[in-house]
């Protein structure tokens, strides 16, 4: 049962990650390469590393453009750099139930534990939880059981 939840989650994602990565990739086009060619992620020595250097950069080289990204385009053209370019080893998220989470919503969540600790990773937890019974999904705890 759970690979078939699998399956599902991943058939799903797949439409949207997708089109997340092409609008990385018109992002990238249109705002990065004009100051620089695609040779410059191929260099021997660079500071990236790991996703969260590539997600650094990408902020860090962002602002050189003058235009105002979102969170969400800067995940975008970082996702669309490391599949196209870097090819690094995504870090596994350390969220509960981050599966069953959009991008946007791991980004607040994340902004939510900054600010309110514990009783953010209670409720989220339990929506979580709602979530997964509400499309059928079995779920692991952080603890290693599994829940329904």
């Amino acid at each position: 049962m759970k690979s078939i939840a699998s399956l599902v989650l991943l058939a799903l994602a797949l439409p949207l990650q997708a089109q997340d990565l092409q609008r990385g990739k018109l992002l990238y086009e249109t705002h990065c390469a004009t100051c620089h060619t695609e040779r410059l992620h191929g260099r021997e020595k660079t500071a990236v590393k790991n996703m969260a250097d590539l997600r650094d950069m990408v902020a860090l080289w962002a602002k050189q453009t003058k235009r105002a990204f979102t969170l969400d385009e800067l995940e975008d053209v970082a996702l669309y750099l490391n599949q196209s370019h870097y090819h690094l080893q995504a870090a596994r998220e350390l969220i509960y139930g981050a599966e069953l989470m959009s991008a946007r919503e791991r980004a607040q969540y994340r902004q939510d534990v900054a600010a309110g600790g514990e009783p953010v990773r209670a409720r989220h937890r339990e929506r979580i939880r709602e979530r997964a019974r509400q499309r059928g999904v079995e779920l692991a705890d952080p603890a290693g059981t599994i829940r329904k």
